[in-house]
């Protein structure tokens, strides 16, 4: 029986002599020996095509040199999950509370070269400064949607910067009439964090919203739009514009996991255990190898990150287009390895079923951004990692991601409070790395604004170089046990905005902006 494969080729591969092959009805080698049918012809994609191929055809077809991944399309697998990679949490150390005049902590803290709240969690009296807004730069939040409207995107004459583009027009089909609302909040938290007027950073930037499949709220099904279409979409649009607007940036908080009740056995660094006779209890087990037990006492299920290759050759294709991409790195309590690695091949087996579950979740790419999260509480006065957050070599920068005022939608299953600028809206208080990837997305966008045409590597290595090694580590890649202070073999490198009052930088690159304060809680 056929059914739909997603076919993604090797980067430089000629996609259309490819399709040629997979079309003529004899084959050779790993060819089908038959005329294959497209079911989804992917206009959008230079590496990727839809076939119609038998389980034992995309079997075969992996085994072919020019092929990266044949995989059943991510939105109709019935393994792995969607999800957004934050949380709700009750207790707000730096703000206490999410309603009043407070503001994203991470503007104060990532516009200083050290932790400027010391061992308090009381905002020291000073202003965050700015040279640069991110003006003629297009920051994309690809999420839950963004909610119209809402004071947060107003420029400072009291214009809209979100752009309701059809990205219908992009790929086959339409775009829903309800894909610009937000019924659960976490899109317009994110935006708010990269790009709003008062808790952001890219506060002259152009705004998009990305709804995407499976991460709408409820009541909100079926407004968004599938993986496929949405990266087509996002690569035909900045392909069309970007002679006269080249800077786009991308924000990712969301990733796929696996769900699995419990675990039989597995292999660690090479050397297979079993569950029942080398570890009597998740603990012990997450000591050991480092499968994390998140979620199983309370949810009944472990979290495992989830790769998909087909996902990850569409940042891939991204990226090489010209399009900035930063990647929330996800809450698993994990080490994200790198293929070369001590812990990349580590597996664990549920039911038959294998699980690499130390590289990471897609979408992944390693020259994304993907973004771990900062901890709102300190280490002895210095800066920590969050307890949730992913860690390890395949984590590349560090940002604040608990306890992160935003906005927030009216409809949402996040909750929140009263907007302290406009009663009619909502503000509220997240934790997560979803909240971490947002600050470096906007961070980004500073930076685009004197650097339209920096490629996405010189962008990434223009903000890693100025990033900050000034994070607690135990200096040790395999204490998972250690989740408050174990950066697990990761980079020192925390975000650090350089475009602030410490330098007078009224002119840069030839360019002249302005310097701008706006007031933080004392």
């Amino acid at each position: 029986m056929e059914r739909e494969y997603a076919v993604a080729v090797n980067r430089g591969v000629d996609l259309d002599a490819f399709n040629d092959d997979m079309i003529a009805s004899t084959g050779a080698g790993a060819i089908p020996n038959r005329s294959v049918d497209i079911a989804d012809p992917r206009l959008g994609s230079k590496r990727i095509t839809h076939y119609a191929l038998t389980d034992e055809e995309a079997a075969a077809l992996r085994n072919d040199p020019r092929v990266y991944a044949v995989e059943i399309p991510p939105d109709q697998r019935d393994d792995i999950v969607i999800g957004l990679n934050a949380t709700q949490t009750g207790n707000f150390n730096k703000t206490t509370s999410d309603t009043g005049a407070f503001k994203n902590w991470g503007l104060l803290r990532c516009n200083n070269l050290t932790n400027v709240y010391g061992t308090s969690n009381t905002a020291p009296s000073t202003d965050y400064n700015y040279i640069l807004d991110g003006t003629g730069v297009d920051v994309v939040i690809q999420d839950s949607g963004i909610q119209q409207g809402h004071p947060e995107w107003e420029d400072a004459d009291g214009n809209s910067r979100l752009v309701l583009l059809d990205w219908g027009s992009y790929f086959p089909g339409s775009m829903s009439g309800n894909h610009y609302r937000d019924y659960h909040g976490h899109g317009t938290h994110c935006a708010g964090i990269a790009a709003g007027k008062t808790f952001g950073w890219a506060k002259g930037a152009a705004i998009y919203s990305q709804k995407l499949s499976g991460l709408e709220g409820t009541g909100d099904s079926g407004t968004g739009i599938s993986i496929s279409n949405a990266f087509d979409a996002i690569r035909g649009w900045h392909n069309a514009k970007k002679s006269s607007r080249p800077a786009t940036i991308v924000n990712m908080s969301w990733g796929y996991s696996s769900l699995i009740t419990d675990v039989d056995n597995g292999v660690y660094r090479g050397t297979a255990w079993n569950y029942n006779s080398d570890y009597g209890n998740d603990n012990a087990m997450w000591a050991a190898t480092g499968v994390p037990p998140y979620g199983r006492a309370r949810l009944g299920y472990y979290t495992l990150n989830a790769r998909v290759s087909t996902v990850d050759a569409e940042i891939q294709e991204m990226i090489d287009d010209g399009i900035h991409v930063v990647i929330a790195s996800g809450n698993a309590y994990t080490k994200i390895d790198v293929p070369t690695g001590d812990d990349y091949d580590n597996t664990v087996s549920n039911d038959g079923n294998t699980y690499y579950y130390h590289r990471g979740s897609s979408p992944y790419d390693d020259e994304a951004f993907i973004v771990g999260s900062i901890d709102s509480n300190d280490q002895s006065g210095a800066d920590k990692t969050s307890t949730f957050t992913n860690r390890g070599p395949g984590v590349n920068i560090w940002a604040p991601g608990s306890n992160i005022m935003s906005a927030s939608s009216q409809t949402n299953a996040i909750g929140g409070s009263t907007y302290n600028e406009d009663s009619s809206y909502k503000q509220t208080n997240i934790s997560g790395t979803s909240m971490a990837a947002p600050q470096v997305c906007g961070v980004g966008a500073l930076y685009l604004q004197i650097n339209k045409n920096a490629t996405p590597a010189q962008l990434k290595q223009m903000m890693l170089d100025d990033s900050q090694s000034v994070l607690h580590t135990t200096n040790s890649d395999t204490d998972y046990s250690s989740y408050t202070t174990s950066l697990m073999g990761a980079p020192n490198k925390m975000l650090y905005n350089k475009f602030n009052a410490a330098q007078d930088g009224t002119a840069k690159n030839g360019m002249i902006v302005r310097n701008t304060a706006i007031k933080l809680r004392k």
